[in-house]
């Protein structure tokens, strides 16, 4: 069956010489892995450029339902993340964002509204204004997909290694406007702020989904500190 669907860039593997293997999270079909032959070639059809994580694409595969891998035939890209890849700190939230999302999208299955949610966010990222704790932000919108959402200030500080944190009030006010906001309500905070609610959360997927620890959080760590 051909079908065209757009998709979101997870990651992607080499495959023999000159091709790879690429997983791709699709608005028609879920996640779903595809292989795309000759693009490690010199004169291969499609560049390897198209496969950036997080990269917003369309793309022409032949699916069959009970296959493990499917083919690409055209894909193109539908957004360019200029900003994402020239700018320090956009792409090195980014980099953190495509880790958490290869780690915790497990379930296979068409899902909408996290496409929409992940799209939209990638979009956000994308626009001019810079916000060094938008991953934060991210990451606790992201739970509500995942099955186990942050949605009460006073039950996710009593699951934290330290609570008291949040005695002050400042603090408390930060991650309170978080939860209760969407991705373009991001509270300004101080670095020692962003980096111990940052922690909070992480550990809060730890508790929540058996997956490794995150690679890529201390280069987030030494970036934004």
């Amino acid at each position: 069956m051909l079908i065209t669907t757009k998709g979101i860039i997870l990651r992607y593997t080499k495959y023999r010489e000159t091709s790879i293997i690429v997983n791709i999270y699709t608005e028609e079909l879920g996640l779903n892995s595809f292989i795309v032959n000759g693009v490690r070639a010199a004169k291969g059809k499609n560049k390897i450029g198209y496969f950036e994580p997080l990269n917003l694409v369309e793309l022409t595969a032949y699916h069959k339902p009970n296959r493990n891998i499917d083919r690409i035939g055209e894909i193109k890209t539908t957004y360019p993340l200029h900003r994402i890849r020239q700018d320090i700190y956009k792409s090195t939230i980014s980099m953190f964002i495509a880790e958490v999302l290869n780690k915790c999208i497990v379930e296979q299955d068409k899902n909408l509204p996290l496409f929409i949610f992940l799209y939209n966010a990638i979009l956000s990222l994308e626009e001019p204004k810079q916000n060094n704790s938008f991953h934060l932000q991210f990451m606790l919108k992201l739970t509500k997909y995942l099955g186990f959402g942050i949605h009460d200030h006073n039950t996710f500080v009593q699951q934290t290694n330290n609570p008291q944190f949040y005695d002050d009030q400042e603090a408390s006010r930060i991650l309170q406007r978080m939860i209760g906001g969407d991705l373009s309500d991001i509270p300004v905070m101080t670095s020692e702020q962003r980096s111990h609610i940052l922690n909070d959360i992480v550990n809060y997927y730890y508790t929540k989904m058996e997956i490794p620890q995150f690679k890529s959080l201390e280069v987030l760590r030494t970036i934004f500190k």
